[in-house]
């Protein structure tokens, strides 16, 4: 019998230094300092631009290392005290040390670096950011329930669960709910199953719930114990879910079909959608990237356009109230028919919702057949690579990429402009204050720069 020998492992030391201090060059995409060490990048949690800080729990890793901020021998001017409590301890945020207006440009930078150093790439018009209210703007939220039925949020870096008491990003509709909800689970018995909770604020409306919680668990739930919580919350509907993909439930156990209504302010226009749908968390910033959107696009009748990833139609029925043709593409069909729908409440008829992959060839067979001449671009974090190669072979003059995510916006960026498309415009949005994440649109014009 053949004896197959492992050979030897030889164990690699470093030499480099462990700091104790280290100067704060600039902000990472992430929103963590930028140091450097021994020819080598650092990335700093809790450390801003300028600072000198003690560090702990250095990490190296191959190419960087990481670590913590122990303590500001020199502060930024920009630093200021967070206004949450549990920041220290909470994942949901990470920026609230610096000052709430400066937030948005430093992230704005890191993905102008990125641009430029990645793909030698820079718009010809920055256009000022696009922000709300540093507080009270997250219209769902999510909280996980520990061992002792506290509602609570996730740790950094860990899967600790963060007991909180309140949350000021979240709309003060869903921050009224909080003590009442927690009182509910302090009148549970032990080990009650409830396992998360979820909060989502809806349209004032008095014919719509303007609130709502959807409430997961593992165990039977008494009828009693459903019906005491829906009586304290007479304005929010409370829904109940036995399994991850099961069916929601009324409080007196009834399967239900649940929607609620959002609203787009300036555009008159309503969406329905079910708890769990896709929608923009930032309601402000949301009525302001739309009022963009339509102002690059300059639609008229004569316009042909395509809403690729349109989800229930957040872009694509402000868009069919001003072009002549109107073409919603979205991969699930739940979303198409969600978006079909919301079509038929706002009484736009020159509007189509195709449920399509958008990873196939077809795409390009369908912008021609429609003679789609404007596109809006709206993908997930992972980007859209392909559909950006389709788009290069099409007849589209004019696309506005609203992105989630900087580096897969930034190599789709590079496939267009190779492809001859200009960046014309870019503009950066505050969607969710207080954190890294970083949310951008910009205006890509097929040839001549726009002047």
């Amino acid at each position: 019998m053949a004896r197959i020998f492992k050979p030897k492992t030889v164990r690699r030391t470093s030499t480099e230094a462990t700091p104790s201090q280290l100067v704060i060059e600039g902000l990472s995409t992430e929103g963590r300092g930028i140091a450097r060490h021994e020819g080598k990048t650092v990335f700093v949690d809790g450390a801003l631009t300028g600072e000198l800080v003690e560090v702990v729990h250095y990490r190296r890793q191959k190419r960087f290392s990481e670590c913590q901020t122990k303590q500001v021998i020199r502060a930024s001017s920009e630093r200021v005290s967070p206004v949450c409590p549990v920041f220290d301890k909470c994942g949901g945020c990470q920026l609230q040390h610096l000052a709430a207006e400066r937030q948005i440009h430093y992230k704005q930078q890191a993905m102008l670096e990125m641009l430029q150093r990645q793909y030698k790439l820079q718009p010809q018009e920055l256009v000022e950011p696009i922000f709300s209210e540093s507080e009270g703007y997250r219209s769902r939220v999510r909280f996980g329930i520990d061992g002792k039925a506290r509602l609570s949020f996730r740790q950094k870096l860990s899967d600790t669960l963060v007991p909180v008491t309140g949350c000021p990003v979240i709309d003060p509709k869903l921050q009224a709910l909080i003590p009442v909800v927690q009182a509910w689970l302090d009148q549970l018995p032990g080990k009650a199953g409830i396992t998360h909770i979820e909060m989502i604020a809806a349209a004032d409306k008095p014919s719509d719930h303007s609130s709502a919680l959807v409430i997961r668990h593992t165990k039977p739930l008494r009828a009693e114990t459903r019906q005491a919580l829906q009586c304290q919350l007479s304005t929010t509907a409370c829904w109940f879910q036995a399994e991850k993909a099961g069916p929601l439930t009324d409080a007196n156990s009834e399967v239900v079909k649940p929607t609620l209504v959002t609203v787009l302010g300036d555009e008159n226009i309503q969406l329905m959608f079910a708890p769990g749908d896709f929608t923009q968390v930032n309601t402000q910033v949301n009525q302001q990237m739309i009022q963009q959107a339509m102002a690059w696009l300059d639609l008229d009748k004569s316009d042909r356009v395509a809403d690729l990833f349109c989800g229930m139609g957040n872009f694509t029925l402000p868009i069919a109230k001003r072009a002549t043709k109107t073409l919603g593409i979205e991969g699930s069909k739940l979303m198409v028919e969600r978006a079909a729908d919301n079509a038929l409440i706002n009484r736009l008829s020159d509007v189509e919702f195709k449920a399509l992959d958008l990873n196939s060839t077809e795409l390009n067979q369908m912008l021609k057949r429609e003679k789609i001449n404007k596109l809006l671009l709206d993908p997930p974090r992972s980007g859209a690579k392909f559909v950006c190669e389709q788009i290069a072979n099409s007849e589209v003059e004019k696309v506005v990429y609203v992105s989630c995510n900087p580096a897969s916006f930034a190599r789709d960026a590079s496939i267009l402009t190779q492809s001859g498309f200009s960046m014309t415009a870019l503009r950066s949005m505050d969607m969710f204050p207080h954190t890294s994440h970083m949310e951008a649109m910009a205006l890509f014009v097929r040839g001549k720069l726009e002047r």
